[in-house]
C-alpha cells in the first residue's frame, strides 16, 4: 500500500484528470489534422490541376501559410473568433479548445498542400497518359490512377504532420484550454513540495511519448518499405 502523503500516490490520484487532458490534446490534434487535410487537399490539387493563374494563386497561399508563426496563428485565430454563434436561432458558444485547433490546422495545412502537390508531381507523367489512352478523363485518372500511388509518398510525412499538430496543442495551455499541460500546472500550483515537480513532468513527457512515439514509428516503416 502507498502512503497517503507519497509522491507515487500523489501522481496517481492526479491520473484521472491528466488524462481528460490529455484526451482534449488528443481531439484538438485529431480536429487540427483534418481541417488542415481538408484546406490543404485543396490547395495542393489546385496547384495540380487548376488553370496556370489559379495554381499560381494555391502555390503562393500555401507557401504564405507554411510561413506563419504557429503560436501567433493560434492567438490570432482565438482573439479573432467570437465567443458565441449564432445558428438556426440558437447561440452556440465557441471553446477556446475548437479555437486552439482551428490556429494549428491553418499553418499546418500549407504544409499538407506541399505535400500533396509534390506526391501528385512525383508519379510520372506517362500515368497520366495511360490513363488516358484507356479513355479516363482526367478527375477519374486521378481518382484511379495517380492518387492510390502518390499516397505512398504523401502517407508518412501526413503522420509526421499529424505527431507535430499533437504536441503542438501543448501551446493550448496559453490560452487557458485544459489540456494536459494546464491542468498539471493547475496541480502544481497547489502543492508545496519541491520534489512533485520534476516527476509530475515527466509524466506529462511520458504520455506525449507513449502516443507519438509508436506513430512515428510507423511512418518511418512505410517510408522505408515503400521506398524499394
Amino acid at each position: 500500500m502507498l502512503a497517503d502523503d507519497s509522491l507515487p500516490w500523489l501522481l496517481w490520484q492526479w491520473l484521472p484528470s491528466l488524462g481528460r487532458g490529455f484526451a482534449l490534446n488528443v481531439a484538438m490534434g485529431l480536429l487540427a489534422m483534418a481541417v488542415a487535410t481538408l484546406v490543404g487537399a485543396l490547395l495542393g490539387f489546385a496547384q495540380v490541376l487548376a488553370p496556370a493563374a489559379l495554381a499560381r494563386l494555391a502555390g503562393r497561399l500555401g507557401r504564405g501559410l507554411r510561413n506563419l508563426p504557429w503560436l501567433v496563428v493560434m492567438f490570432y485565430v482565438a482573439y479573432l473568433l467570437p465567443y458565441e454563434v449564432q445558428v438556426a436561432g440558437h447561440w452556440l458558444q465557441l471553446a477556446d479548445w475548437l479555437k486552439v485547433a482551428l490556429g494549428l490546422a491553418l499553418p499546418a495545412s500549407g504544409y499538407v498542400a506541399e505535400m500533396l502537390r509534390g506526391a501528385l508531381q512525383a508519379v510520372p507523367a506517362g500515368q497520366w497518359e495511360a490513363a488516358q489512352a484507356l479513355g479516363l478523363s482526367r478527375l477519374q485518372a486521378l481518382r484511379w490512377v495517380i492518387l492510390p500511388q502518390s499516397l505512398r509518398s504523401l502517407l508518412p510525412p501526413w503522420m509526421n504532420l499529424f505527431c507535430t499538430l499533437c504536441m503542438s496543442t501543448s501551446l493550448g495551455s496559453l490560452l487557458g484550454v485544459e489540456e494536459l499541460m494546464s491542468v498539471l500546472q493547475s496541480h502544481l500550483s497547489g502543492q508545496l513540495r519541491p520534489d512533485v515537480l520534476l516527476p509530475a513532468y515527466a509524466l506529462a513527457f511520458a504520455a506525449f511519448f507513449v502516443f507519438i512515439y509508436p506513430l512515428a514509428r510507423w511512418a518511418r516503416h512505410l517510408e522505408l518499405r515503400w521506398s524499394h
